[in-house]
């Protein structure tokens, strides 16, 4: 990410193509797996990912603690997502229920075999949740996310996200308890 940095030390539009496009392609590495995480659509991402870097570049000058970057560019990057998302208010299709939940089945891992009825019922509850989480807010969205797929530290989330970690805590805790809820109405108590 060397060359990324000089999008803060001289002027964008006056360096050479080579320099421009190294800068954009490590700015692009940097921002596209975020971007694509919360839109899964990879032609928006793109739009994104442009729009961003110009107004990366029209206010770099803004940037007054120059080693920190890359959380700046990020950032930035993440309103712009945000933003297009509440202009156009629609919901991602789907999340990948392999990736979404890595964790083990809630079915008794001994000699028990689970009946086709209780693997059906297992299924569509995790589809369920996955259509709940696709309901969140994008920034519940992002934090469960960012601990469930990512597997990152509270510190490491609020380090990306610019909050304290007490912050990150509370948007998690608020995350999963918008998720239980619309999880208890749907299917009871008795689960």
């Amino acid at each position: 990410m060397k060359s990324l940095r000089e999008i803060f030390n001289s002027d964008f539009n006056t360096l050479d193509k080579g320099m421009q496009e190294q800068i954009y392609r490590e700015f692009y590495l940097l921002v596209y797996p975020m971007i694509n995480f919360i839109l899964r659509d990879h032609a928006a991402a793109e739009d994104i990912i442009q729009e961003a870097f110009l107004r990366a570049v029209h206010k770099a000058s803004l940037l007054t603690e120059i080693d920190k970057y890359e959380g700046w560019l990020k950032r930035l990057t993440r309103n712009v997502t945000l933003n297009h998302l509440r202009k156009h208010r629609r919901n991602r299709d789907e999340l990948e229920t392999e990736v979404l939940f890595s964790l083990k089945e809630s079915a008794p891992t001994s000699d028990y075999s689970a009946t086709p009825d209780v693997e059906v019922e297992m299924k569509v509850m995790r589809e369920a949740v996955i259509a709940y989480i696709n309901q969140l807010n994008p920034s519940y969205r992002q934090i469960i996310a960012m601990k469930w797929i990512h597997n990152l530290s509270y510190k490491d989330m609020a380090s990306e996200l610019c909050v304290t970690e007490g912050v990150v805590r509370q948007r998690l805790f608020r995350a999963r308890d918008a998720i239980k809820q619309k999880f208890l109405n749907d299917w009871g108590s008795d689960i």
